[in-house]
Order: structure tokens, then C-alpha cells, then sequence
């Protein structure tokens, strides 16, 4: 081992069963010897696992739908391990790391309790040298739980799948109006689990890494907390830390510290780092995603004991808010937001980097330099990406819509909010927490104003002081919030048409969308979501063209305002989360719908749009990068389904940097019985093209699509449209 600790992989080799009376804890199903064969029928017998990974993907067929994945829920689960240790680990001190477990967890070692965690994707851990035998085997045990809550707002009733009380800090379970089926709420022990070694002391978390651009942009301070652990075996100790460029590995930091622990006692040292002409950290549209390691080591008597590595980047992120505006700085300059809400896979566990790299390079590909990464967390991995590639991430909590309000579940939610911000904050991708989406009910205001808004938001500056908070996203009103949700023409009813929002304002938009089916030949992947939408199979060309129409018109629409007030927005969302939920541009499977178009057209980062409803009103140049493009060059030309020419015109425009100019009037006579054809060209002062745009009968607005949004399967948990 290159450094004092050495860590045992426990990953493999548990069993499983479940308690379906609940009786295990009473039944101590956690002593050595505990025979499920001699108890009778209550208890099943233990079965084996291959892999730490959601239940439900285990275990059932179809883990996406149906109502037989409801008793996945009913009752809890217990996991089995035995092992064995090294004899020359006697006396060592041990520390036994979980990465998660969804939801509820306890955990016991050779019959002892080691203790309880709530939350599904924060890594938890337990000292247990004391414990640990190395004469014979070792014997670990797990209960885990993810129940469903029983309590809906009175008067609700009817509308369950939003009024739902839920107990647990967890978006990802009962989102039943045709996003996550009613019957999934997803459980287990997400792996690895781990046993590590250590001798005296070690970091009890990783470290926290907060950076502080001068105002003169030629130094950073770098403030480094490592959280140690330790007691009277080793109690003067030297904290070491060099900070590396991650491309070059050239060295711009070092320095050396003393650290004296008290007994027993959870310490933590802290380190000052400063850091002339600093690369930073920027969105792949406005400059270099620039990174940095920290090597740390802790060394006694000479000799190294741990040394770990972690990743930062040195930016700056603002939120300016007020009744005029919603806006985010990076690095001291405004920011315009063209983003995608990202929520590929309802299990976590199922993920794996291929295929957020997958994801993430298309998201890239569609012009987003902005993730939302909505109501749940992602693997780190996915982080990791977002801040090699310069994509924003700007991430929400758990909460959901409708929670208690009593100061228990208060304190329990600043916990779980508590653990997302710890673990995810030395990424420099993320520029925002957000506490709660969309609070609903009766309860919304309180919610807001009274528990846990205030409390989450207060928790998440605490440990974070370097970021914004939203304290309630799609609340455009309230000022510790200030984003808006629009689903006109999609989720808004009545005689609503995705252009009413022509002439209308939004300061910062965190959702819109519109929902459609994959194709067909994908769609019967999944028979009984096929077999459900047989009638209009044949319409699901038509629904993805609508999707694709809105989109385009709500992107320009955003594009067109920018900073008059609109600052930017998330479309809703990327890729399906799972077969039969269909807000994706991409379906599950990753494969394109008509709707990807909207944003590869549209979402780039110079672009030329068409101001119109029912005719056309202006040309509009879009500049979103850092530098200006003086002296180009606007042309368009408008023929139309005989390819008779009805308008064409050229026009000069200087386009500065992070700017929208109206180029030009556009007016024709609109025949309401032909179609046409715009086409827009926009090239700088060489004449290279800098963006195109083509409007294919742009004057006849589809309506929305029979039947939505009001027809909808809570029991397949998709959307039904007019089938």
C-alpha cells in the first residue's frame, strides 16, 4: 500500500430476503447463526445478489411499470454478509464506508448496532475496529426501507399524484402524473461497500475546497478543510497539500501545516492556498473549463499515513435578482442560460459513465451549456463530467411539491439537503442549489416562508457561501426564488396555444416542454404501453412534430427577449426517464425525437430567429459567446410551396458580444392558404457563416394534440393523449 491504510472490497457475496411482517429487528436476524428455517413460514430463505444495485432492477422484469412492484415497498429488506479479516489486522483501527442506500438503512456488525441513515444517494460510515473479528468470520447486516407515505392534503384527495405528503427527502418515487409511474419508488443497497484500515488517524470526509477570486482577477484563495479523525495513537501529525493544474500537472501551490488532534474527538485543519493568475473555471461557450487537484497527504514520523486527491476549479457565481431580473453571473460577467433538465433514469444505480457520456456530449451537441439536474442527485461521475466538458449544472434537492411541516421533518430535510451540499461542492460545474420545486397546496406559503424554505436555503449558505440558492423553483414572485415554469400550450389546459406567450415576459425560466412518444418500433419495447396507444400509433409522428414546434418557438422566444428580461431557460426535459415517460427530446433508449431538432436549430450559441405569430414581425441576431462579431452580415429570403420568391433583403448589423439586435423589420403579406418557406443566413465580416435558420410553413401553428394533457394512465404511469 502506498500510503498507512489498506481497505477490503465488500462489495460482493450478500443475500437478501424480505421481512414481510416486519418482525426481523425483534427476531434479532442480525446474530450469528440466525436460522430463517427455524423460525416457520414468516421468514423466506436468504437469497444471493450479484450486484449492490436497486432492488426492483434485481428482481423484477419490468421495474418500470406495473402494480406488482408495489410490495417492493410493503415491507423492508435485510442484507447479509459474511467475511473474514486478515489475522494481522488485529487492533487496527477500522472504518466501514457505504456509498448509499435508498432510503432508510440500519446497520449492524457480529450482533452489535452500529446506527441509522436517512437519504439515498450520500455515502454514510461507521467505526467499527473494536468490533471486527480475525479469528473467524464476520457477520454484516443491513435493513433497508423505502415506504410509501399515506397522507394526502385534505381536500386533494383526487389529486394524489401531486398531493401526496411525502415523508421521505426523495424525488424519485410517486411523481404519477406521467413521470414516474405510481407503483415505483425505488429501494435497496446501492454499492460499493467498503472496510478500511487505517493507522491513528484519517480524513473522515473528503475535503472541502472553497476558492475567492480577487477582485483584480490575478490571484485566488484557496481554502482547504480537511475533516480528520483520530485519537491518542497518533496525535502530532503534518497536513501536506500541493495543488496541480489537471492538464499540465504543473504545481502552482504547496505548504505544509502542523495538526495536533484533541482525543477521540472529530478534528478538522484547514489550509490557505493563493494562487497567482489563476486559469479559471468557464462554460464551454464562454472560455476553458480550467481544473485542479489537491494532493493532500497526512504524514507521522516521516512516514505517509493517507493521501488523497480531490478536483476543483476557481470561478465566481452570482445571482442577481430583483423585480426586473433573474440573472446569473460566472466569473464576474452575465451568463445566459440555454439548458436542459436531466433526470435519464428513475434508478440511479442503472447509470454508469458511458452513458452520461453519451448524454452529455448530445446535450453539448444541442447547444446547452446548463444541466438541470432535477428533484434528485446524480452518481459523482456525472459531476465529474459536467466539469471536464464546461457544462453548468444548476442542481435541485429532493423536495418536491408537498411536505410536512412540523419541526422533525424540518430537521430531517436540512440533514438530507445538508448531505447533497457537503457531497457535491467542490464541483465548480454547479452554479445553484435549489431547495424545493414547484411548493403546492395549501402549504405552498409556509412552506416558502415558515419551513424548511427558510431553514434549507439558511443550511445550504452555511456550508456553501460561495453559491446562490432558489428557495422555491417555478415561484417567479418571490424574491429568494425568481424563476418561472411555463407549460403554455403543453400542461396548461383550456383553448391555450404555445404561441400565446408571444409578448409576454419571463426573467429566468427553469421549465417548459412538451411531452411525446417515442417511435413506434421503440415504443413496443415495452407491450403494455404499446398495446395502450395502439389507436394512435400512427399519430406519434404528428405528437413529436409538435413537440419540435413549440420547442423552437419557445427558444426563440427566450433567445429574442434576451435580458429584456429573460437571462435564460431549461427546456424539459432531455431524455426520457424511463420507457414510458415521454418529456424527453430522446427517448430512453437515447434515441432522437423530432423534438432534438428544436434545440440543434435553435439552442446554438449565435443564432438568427424569426420574430412572428401568425406573420412574421423581425429578423433577430443572437450572440451568446464572449466577443463581438462587428460588421456582419444578415440575409433572408422567403419563397413560397411553388417556389415563387415573396421576400429576400440583406442587412449590415454589429454584433456585440453577449447581445440580441433586431436586424431588421419583416413584413410580407401572409395568404392564409399557402405555405412558405424563411430561410435566414447570418455570416461574420469574412463571409463565413455564423448561423442558419429555416421556418418550413412557420405561419400555421399546430394545435395542441386531443387529449392532452388531461388524458393520462396513473396505472402504466404515461401519457394517453386520445387513445
Amino acid at each position: 500500500m502506498k500510503d498507512g491504510k489498506t481497505t477490503l472490497d465488500l462489495s460482493q457475496g450478500w443475500s437478501i430476503l424480505q421481512d414481510v411482517h416486519d418482525r426481523g429487528e425483534e427476531m434479532e436476524i442480525y446474530r450469528s447463526g440466525w436460522n430463517p428455517h427455524a423460525i416457520g413460514p414468516a421468514f423466506s430463505e436468504w437469497e444471493p445478489v450479484d450486484r449492490l444495485v436497486h432492488l426492483q432492477l434485481l428482481l423484477s422484469e419490468q421495474p418500470y411499470l406495473g402494480r406488482q412492484l408495489r410490495y417492493f415497498n410493503e415491507h423492508p429488506w435485510y442484507y447479509r454478509l459474511q467475511f473474514r479479516v486478515p489475522p494481522e489486522y488485529r487492533g487496527n483501527k477500522a472504518v466501514l464506508q457505504f456509498t448509499g442506500a435508498d432510503y432508510w438503512a440500519k446497520v449492524w456488525l457480529n450482533g452489535e448496532f452500529l446506527g441509522q441513515h436517512e437519504g439515498y444517494f450520500a455515502p454514510f460510515e461507521f467505526e467499527v475496529g473494536p468490533l471486527l473479528r480475525t479469528d473467524g468470520e464476520n457477520l454484516l447486516v443491513v435493513k433497508v426501507w423505502s415506504p410509501w407515505d399515506k397522507d394526502v392534503v385534505p381536500g386533494l384527495a383526487k389529486s394524489r399524484f401531486w398531493a401526496v405528503v411525502r415523508d421521505m427527502v426523495k424525488g424519485t418515487y410517486e411523481h404519477a402524473d406521467t413521470f414516474i409511474q405510481r407503483d415505483v419508488n425505488p429501494v435497496g443497497l446501492l454499492g460499493p461497500v467498503s472496510l478500511t484500515f487505517y493507522p491513528g488517524v484519517r480524513f473522515s470526509q473528503h475535503p472541502v475546497i472553497v476558492t475567492t477570486l480577487a477582485d483584480d482577477g490575478q490571484s485566488a484563495t484557496v481554502r482547504i478543510a480537511c475533516p480528520l479523525h483520530g485519537d491518542a495513537s497518533l496525535r502530532a501529525i503534518t497536513l501536506h497539500c500541493a495543488i496541480r493544474e489537471e492538464d499540465t500537472n504543473r504545481e502552482v501551490a504547496a505548504m505544509e501545516k502542523e495538526v495536533t488532534l484533541p482525543l477521540g474527538e472529530e478534528d478538522g485543519a484547514e489550509m490557505s492556498l493563493s494562487i497567482r493568475d489563476p486559469r479559471l473555471w468557464n462554460t464551454w461557450d464562454r472560455g476553458e473549463p480550467a481544473l485542479y487537484r489537491a494532493v493532500i497527504g497526512l504524514r507521522s514520523a516521516g512516514a505517509l499515513v493517507q493521501q488523497i486527491e480531490e478536483r476543483f476549479g476557481i470561478r465566481s457565481v452570482e445571482l442577481r435578482r430583483s423585480e426586473e431580473e433573474t440573472t446569473f453571473f460566472l466569473n464576474g460577467k452575465r451568463l445566459f442560460v440555454r439548458g436542459t433538465a436531466y433526470f435519464p433514469d428513475v434508478y440511479v444505480s442503472n447509470l454508469y459513465k458511458a452513458r452520461y457520456e453519451r448524454d452529455l456530449a448530445a446535450i453539448r451537441r444541442a447547444g446547452c451549456n446548463t444541466v438541470r439536474v432535477h428533484v434528485h442527485v446524480e452518481s459523482p461521475v456525472f459531476y465529474d463530467l459536467c466539469d471536464e466538458l464546461g457544462l453548468a449544472v444548476l442542481q435541485d434537492s429532493d423536495l418536491n411539491w408537498v411536505h410536512p411541516l412540523d419541526e422533525a421533518w424540518k430537521d430531517r430535510a436540512v440533514q438530507v439537503v445538508g448531505d447533497m451540499v457537503r457531497l457535491l461542492q467542490n464541483h465548480p460545474s454547479i452554479i445553484g442549489w435549489v431547495c424545493i420545486n414547484e411548493p403546492r397546496g395549501g402549504s405552498k406559503g409556509e412552506l416558502l416562508t415558515r419551513s424548511p424554505g427558510p431553514q434549507l436555503e439558511a443550511e445550504a449558505q452555511r456550508l456553501d457561501p460561495t453559491r446562490p440558492t432558489i428557495r422555491g423553483s417555478g415561484v417567479p414572485d418571490d424574491l429568494a426564488s425568481g424563476d418561472s415554469h411555463n407549460y403554455t400550450g403543453s400542461l396548461k389546459g383550456g383553448n391555450a396555444r404555445y404561441t400565446d406567450i408571444y409578448g409576454t415576459t419571463e426573467k429566468l425560466n427553469t421549465e417548459f416542454g412538451f411531452d411525446a412518444p417515442p417511435s413506434a418500433e421503440n415504443l413496443r419495447r415495452v407491450p403494455a404501453a404499446y398495446q395502450r396507444l395502439r389507436p394512435i400509433v400512427a399519430d406519434i409522428e404528428a405528437l413529436q412534430y409538435y413537440q419540435y414546434r413549440l420547442l423552437k418557438y419557445y427558444v426563440e422566444h427566450y433567445r429574442i427577449t434576451k435580458y429584456r428580461p429573460c437571462s435564460g431557460y431549461f427546456q424539459f426535459m432531455f431524455i426520457d426517464l424511463c420507457p414510458q415517460s415521454f418529456y424527453g427530446v430522446c427517448d430512453w433508449w437515447g434515441v432522437p425525437k423530432e423534438g432534438l431538432k428544436a434545440l440543434e436549430e435553435s439552442n446554438q450559441p449565435v443564432g438568427i430567429f424569426m420574430e412572428h405569430r401568425e406573420e412574421p414581425v423581425a429578423i433577430w441576431a443572437v450572440n451568446d459567446l464572449d466577443h463581438a462579431f462587428p460588421r456582419s452580415v444578415v440575409s433572408w429570403r422567403v419563397v413560397d410551396e411553388s417556389g415563387t420568391l415573396v421576400a429576400e433583403g440583406e442587412s449590415r448589423v454589429d454584433l456585440s458580444a453577449d447581445a440580441a439586435v433586431r436586424v431588421s423589420d419583416l413584413t410580407f403579406a401572409v395568404q392564409p392558404e399557402k405555405q412558405y418557406r424563411v430561410s435566414l443566413f447570418l455570416r461574420d465580416a469574412s463571409g463565413s457563416l455564423l448561423a442558419q435558420n429555416v421556418y418550413r410553413d412557420p405561419f400555421h401553428h399546430p394545435p395542441r394534440p386531443q387529449g392532452h394533457p388531461e388524458r393520462m394512465s396513473h396505472e402504466l404511469g404515461m401519457r394517453l393523449y386520445s387513445a
